[in-house]
């Protein structure tokens, strides 16, 4: 596969046709931006295809319902989903991605959201070395597998309020902001509408910006041109 399709023209337009292979796409911001919806809906294109998808549901957003909605009952069993409750198990699931995927030449995709929930919890127990160390670990990891597999591997990321700045903030802050080779900020705009707007790509300007709606049967577009808001 070349691209991921996003269902949704605009938001395909913003990433140059779709999610990249060979790298890692992170989607990131507030609780109720649409970064699940989002994940869903790439794993239902995934599917689409006839390849299957492993999804790692790190913050227990996932729904069968949801997926459904969006897409039947169809292909279900091609959607391979864990869900780690602690950072270690998280650890030790993606350390297991080079396994599965010397196994099964069937996988096309592999999403982790959100990649920085479990981690957050760990933060207070004075392992920050540690816990940064292990993030670094798991990044570039994807990273690797993306690269030398050719397949998309999506992450979601937690955003908090930098005292400092006042301004949002990946959690994990230069981590994920170094192994995502593209950064997509996601808010919400309105009941069902979303923004999403570039901040790093490899070939498209910064700033590029699509707005879309989430709808019960997916991701649509919005109604707006695609452009620079």
């Amino acid at each position: 596969m070349d691209k991921i399709s996003l269902g949704c023209k605009t938001l395909d337009e913003l990433l140059g046709g779709g999610v990249e292979t060979g790298i890692i796409t992170n989607f990131y911001g507030t609780a109720g931006s649409g970064k699940t919806n989002i994940s869903i809906q790439c794993a239902v294109s995934c599917l689409k295809t006839g390849k299957k998808a492993i999804y790692i549901d790190a913050e227990g957003g996932f729904s069968i319902e949801r997926f459904i909605q969006m897409h039947g009952k169809k292909d279900l069993e091609r959607l391979i989903l864990s869900e780690p409750k602690t950072f270690w198990d998280q650890e030790r699931m993606i350390g297991d991605l080079q396994k599965e995927l010397e196994n099964d030449k069937d996988i096309g995709l592999i999403i982790v959201d959100s990649i920085v929930a479990l981690y957050r919890l760990e933060l207070h127990k004075e392992k920050i070395q540690e816990v940064n160390r292990l993030l670094s670990k798991q990044f570039a990891l994807l990273s690797k597998l993306a690269r030398e597999n050719k397949i998309p591997v999506i992450v979601t990321n937690q955003v908090y309020v930098d005292f400092d700045t006042d301004e949002l903030e990946l959690v994990g802050r230069d981590i994920p902001k170094y192994f995502s080779k593209c950064l997509v900020f996601l808010e919400k705009t309105g009941n069902n509408r979303r923004k999403a707007t570039l901040k790093k790509h490899r070939s498209r300007p910064e700033a590029l910006s699509a707005e879309f709606d989430i709808r019960n049967e997916g991701l649509f577009d919005a109604g707006r041109k695609f452009g620079i808001f």
